[in-house]
């Protein structure tokens, strides 16, 4: 049995507040998915001597392609019918080996879900994944969600992303904590916060390929460098000055978020509700079907469709919940520019979608409407992990292949 740590951690407000809603979520967690099973608890479930469990799990329970030892030695099936649901669950959408023998019998995934805890040089983080409605719905609600505090959390061992510390650890922390608080910035709208990330990404990869540290005192010297030069761009104002002049290109926009859009017909989906949503935006601003909006028309409808200021900071909110989940934007060795562009890709595709549903639905979302866009946008994320790079594949067809262009796409 993985053992279980009770350590203090930082984590958000929202996670203080979670708590599985259990037969009154709109979805299961295991929909259309096959869950791993880690080899001890693989072993375990098959030996289960439970009268009334041993032969669901003989249909459910299945050898994978793990080796001997590993987290998908083997994996729960979903049941071939509409549901697509893990054949453990019961007709009211609840766990039948959780409600007979406790989260301890769970394989790690099932009792982690939808927590992600990272220890970084000791240090522990726990945030979760709004592929959850209930963490959505509460990240989305609540202006204050991302408030940080100190709070004792369990976790399983195995499910703890263990941050190698280096040399450089406490320079990258400094950048790591330089673009949280960027991202974090609530006086700045959204695009401008993704924006200034593109450019302070840029001149940190200039400054680090002009100086070649050849050691980490180097390179904690040139990352201070210029993170003490953007603090005090951003101190004096002249950052945002340097926004200033850049507006939205609205062909390049829509030629870049039509492609992106076209990515789900090329795709296998079990999600038609997903499918359903982004239809439905794309219909509104002209861009779906066999009557489809001629360039004009699009443009102008596109105009039409903005995000209220409420929308605009809940996606800043879900977008930062990303970054502290996925160690951004360092968890990579394609470089911080790369990371950036990938965040921004996120908000680019989930913007225009809220601003078509909006568009469709009399000029304004519920946090409900938003809550389901999001949820099954990063419900999809996880389940086709090639979703989102295909996505940026076709940004990069429709022409955004610098920086400058990510620049046209972002403002308002």
């Amino acid at each position: 049995m993985s053992e279980i740590l009770k350590r203090e951690m930082i984590v958000p407000r929202y996670l203080t507040q979670f708590s599985c809603v259990g037969p009154a979520c709109p979805d299961t967690c295991c929909y259309g998915w096959q869950v791993p099973v880690e080899h001890e608890t693989y072993t375990r479930l098959r030996d289960l001597p439970d009268r009334e469990l041993k032969p669901l799990i003989k249909s459910a329970l299945h050898r994978g392609d793990g080796k001997s030892g590993s987290r998908d030695f083997g994996y729960l099936s979903i049941s071939t019918d509409a549901s697509a649901r893990c054949e453990l669950l019961s007709d009211e959408g609840l766990c039948r080996l959780h409600a007979k023998c406790g989260e301890a019998i769970l394989p790690d995934i099932c009792a982690n879900y939808p927590r992600m805890t990272k220890s970084v040089a000791g240090a522990y983080e726990q945030f979760a994944m709004p592929s959850c409605p209930e963490v959505a719905r509460l990240m989305i609600a609540d202006p204050a969600a991302m408030t940080l505090s100190v709070a004792t959390q369990p976790v399983r061992k195995r499910m703890v992303l263990e941050i190698a510390e280096t040399g450089k650890t406490a320079a990258n922390e400094e950048v790591r904590a330089f673009f949280l608080a960027l991202l974090g910035a609530d006086v700045l709208r959204v695009w401008q916060r993704l924006a200034l990330s593109l450019l302070v990404a840029e001149s940190l990869e200039q400054a680090m390929s002009a100086a070649a540290p050849d050691s980490d005192e180097d390179y904690a010297r040139v990352t201070r460098a210029v993170l003490d030069d953007w603090q005090q761009r951003l101190a004096d104002g002249s950052a945002l000055d340097a926004l200033a002049g850049w507006r939205r290109n609205q062909p390049l926009h829509l030629r870049a978020l039509a492609a992106a859009s076209r990515i789900r017909s090329e795709m296998h989906f079990n999600r038609p509700r997903y499918l359903a949503l982004i239809g439905e935006a794309l219909s509104a601003l002209g861009l779906e079907g066999d009557e489809a909006a001629g360039d004009d028309e699009a443009f102008r409808r596109l105009g039409q469709a903005r995000l209220s200021d409420a929308r605009d900071a809940a996606l800043g909110r879900v977008l930062l919940n990303f970054a502290h989940i996925h160690y951004y934007p360092l968890q990579t060795d394609k470089g911080l520019a790369h990371e950036v562009r990938g965040l921004c890709l996120q908000f680019l595709m989930l913007r225009f979608w809220c601003a078509g549903l909006a568009l469709s639905r009399g000029g304004e979302l519920s946090d409900a409407d938003q809550v389901e866009l999001v949820y099954l946008f990063y419900r999809t994320t996880i389940h086709y992990q090639d979703y989102l790079p295909r996505c940026m594949d076709a940004f990069e067809q429709a022409g955004l292949v610098q920086a400058e262009h990510w620049l046209l796409l972002l403002p308002d």
